[in-house]
C-alpha cells in the first residue's frame, strides 16, 4: 500500500486486479506486449458500439475522448498537453522526425541501437538513402551503454535514437547520460517510450529529450490500437514542419476541412495524425485506471516486483532480470508463467 497524502487516504494498488476480469483466475505478465482490457475499457467500447449500431457513429464523442486522453497522457509524461501530438504509432513519429532531415552532407550521421525494435530502427536505417551514415551501437547488457554511444557520436551526428526501456531485454536506458552525449554536439534526441510510459515515471527526464513517442497498447492498456502520443519539445515544434498535416492540424480542426485557407494550430496538435475514434474512446477509459490509483502507487508497485520475483535488477543496467525465469519469492502472491504459457499462469 502507498499513502496518497493529497487525497488523505491509503490506496492498495493490488485492488487494481479487480478492474481486470482476466486476473480473476490468472496472473498476467505480458503487459509489455499487450495490456489487458479493464472493465472500464470493455464498458466504454460496448457503449460506443451499441450507440453506433442504434443511432450512427458519434465521431464528435471520439474526438472529445482523444482530447481527454491527450491530457491524461501528458500528465503521465510530466508534460503540458500543448506539447503532445496524437500519433498512429511510434514508427509514424519516427517517420515524421526522419522527414525533417534534408539530404545528408559529407560526414552527417545518425546513431541508433543495433538491436532496437523495428519502429525505432527502420525509419532511421532508411536515411542511408538520403546520404546519412547510419551508425549502429552494439548492445551491452541488453541495451545501450552511454560510453558506447559516445564513441559513435561526433560533430556530424544529427540524431540519436533509443528506447527508454528495451522491448526484448527490459534494459532501462540512462536517458540523462545519453541525452547529454547527443546534445553536446547539437543532435536531436528521439526516445521510444512504449515500454516505460505507464509503468514508471519519465517526468524527471522529459525535458532532456526532443521527441518521445509511445504506443497505447502496452502499459497504457488499450490494445484497440490506432492512437499513441508524441511529446515534442517547444524547440523542435518551432523547427519541424507537419508533413502529414490534415484537418486535425488546424487551429480549429472542425473549421479546417476544406481550403482555400490554411491556419495551423500553434501547439503540437499541428502534428496530429487523424485518429481512430474507437481507439480514442478506449484510451480515455483505460487511462482512468491511473486516476483511480494515482501514478505514484502504480510506479511504487512496479518497483517492488524485483523483490517479489526473487530477481535482482542492477540499477546501472535498469530493469534486466539476471536469469530468464526468476524463482518465486515467498512473499509473492502469484505464480510465474511457464515457458509454454508465456501470457499467464493459472492460480
Amino acid at each position: 500500500m502507498i499513502e496518497d497524502r493529497a487525497a488523505g487516504h491509503v490506496t492498495d494498488v493490488t485492488e487494481a486486479r479487480r478492474l481486470f476480469p482476466a486476473t480473476d483466475a490468472a496472473a498476467y505478465f505480458n503487459t509489455a506486449a499487450v495490456g489487458l482490457a479493464s472493465r472500464a475499457v470493455a464498458a466504454a467500447y460496448h457503449r460506443y458500439v451499441d450507440e453506433w449500431t442504434e443511432r450512427g457513429l458519434d465521431w464528435v464523442r471520439g474526438e472529445a475522448a482523444a482530447e481527454n486522453a491527450r491530457i491524461a497522457a501528458a500528465s503521465l509524461l510530466g508534460a503540458d498537453a500543448s506539447d503532445i501530438a496524437l500519433i498512429a504509432s511510434v514508427s509514424a513519429a519516427a517517420g515524421l522526425v526522419a522527414g525533417q532531415l534534408g539530404p545528408g552532407r559529407g560526414g552527417q550521421n545518425v546513431v541508433i541501437g543495433e538491436r532496437e525494435y523495428s519502429s525505432n530502427h527502420f525509419p532511421w536505417r532508411l536515411l542511408a538513402g538520403k546520404g546519412y551514415e547510419v551508425r549502429q551501437v552494439p548492445f551491452r547488457d541488453g541495451g545501450l551503454d552511454p560510453d558506447e554511444v559516445a564513441r559513435h557520436v561526433d560533430d556530424g551526428t544529427q540524431l540519436v535514437a533509443f528506447s527508454a526501456v528495451q522491448t526484448a531485454t527490459g534494459h532501462r536506458s540512462d536517458i540523462p547520460a545519453i541525452s547529454a552525449v547527443a546534445r553536446d554536439v547539437g543532435a536531436l534526441v528521439f526516445v521510444d517510450g512504449s515500454q516505460i510510459v505507464g509503468a514508471s515515471s519519465v517526468a524527471e527526464d522529459i525535458h532532456l529529450v526532443d521527441v518521445l513517442a509511445t504506443a497505447d497498447h502496452k502499459f497504457l492498456m488499450n490494445a484497440g490500437r490506432g492512437l499513441g502520443y508524441c511529446y515534442l519539445s517547444p524547440n523542435v515544434q518551432d523547427r519541424f514542419v507537419p508533413t502529414n498535416a490534415g484537418w486535425k492540424a488546424g487551429a480549429v480542426p472542425v473549421e479546417s476541412f476544406f481550403g482555400p485557407t490554411m491556419e495551423l494550430s500553434t501547439t503540437a496538435s499541428r502534428f496530429d495524425n487523424s485518429i481512430s475514434w474507437m481507439a480514442a474512446v478506449g484510451n480515455e477509459a483505460s487511462l482512468s485506471v491511473f486516476e483511480t490509483f494515482g501514478p505514484a502507487a502504480i510506479y511504487h508497485r512496479n518497483r517492488s516486483w524485483p523483490a517479489c520475483s526473487g530477481s535482482r535488477w542492477p540499477r546501472s543496467a535498469g530493469h534486466r532480470p539476471t536469469s530468464p525465469r526468476p524463482t518465486r519469492a515467498p512473499s509473492c502472491p502469484y505464480r510465474w508463467a511457464t515457458p509454454n504459457r508465456p501470457h499467464s499462469s493459472r492460480n
